[in-house]
């Protein structure tokens, strides 16, 4: 099993990168299993609703710890190897690192003491696609916005910022412009996907 994770801020086109490697994927005969967070499990999926929901007031330490427990839960279902050939997943744990630690301002070490803690997979590849903030955010321009995505632009250049410094301290992260055309990032994830892992 192959685990690829998918990052970036709202409005870069990640659902759109995902679905497109998933088709790419299996037209090369590999199994293909598609998560997202928080979610993927009916648990998940409930913790989602309450992190999303605009009537939810939590503290960013709590919101912290509902993604890792939603974390949890969609790792010990599906994390195996019988699960696929590649499991594509719609952010994992650097999103805690840009969102919760660089956005909400938590501690780093702390988060990376539950990533340790609750043995969390290392992706074998991290996508980033980075796009201004006020661009990503036109793009969504008439869409509902969520209690997360109300965090305001500030937030969002924090979590840009986290974003780019992940990018620049580990080998398996990777940046790639988002404002081009979708074929073209995704002609650039395939390659990505080649150079880094060995596909059979």
């Amino acid at each position: 099993m192959k685990l690829i994770t998918f990052e970036g801020i709202e409005g870069v086109g990640k659902s759109t990168q995902i679905n497109l490697s998933k088709e790419w994927l299996e037209s090369k005969g590999h199994s293909v299993k598609l998560l997202r967070e928080p979610g993927s499990t009916k648990f998940g999926e409930k913790i989602r609703e309450i992190l999303l929901s605009k009537d939810s007031n939590i503290s960013s330490n709590t919101e912290l710890l509902l993604m890792f427990a939603a974390r949890s839960e969609m790792i010990q279902s599906y994390f195996n190897e019988d699960a696929a050939d590649f499991i594509l997943c719609d952010r994992y744990y650097h999103a805690s690192i840009a969102y919760q630690g660089y956005g909400r301002g938590l501690s780093l070490k702390l988060i990376n003491s539950l990533i340790v803690g609750l043995n969390c997979p290392k992706p074998d590849l991290t996508i980033i696609y980075d796009l201004d903030v006020a661009l990503g955010f036109a793009r969504k321009s008439g869409d509902a916005i969520d209690r997360i995505e109300s965090s305001g632009l500030d937030f969002f250049e924090r979590v840009r910022e986290g974003y780019i410094a992940l990018s620049k301290s580990e080998a398996k992260v990777h940046l790639i412009n988002a404002d081009s055309s979708p074929e073209d990032i995704h002609s650039q994830s395939i390659h990505l996907v080649e150079c880094k892992i060995k596909l059979c």
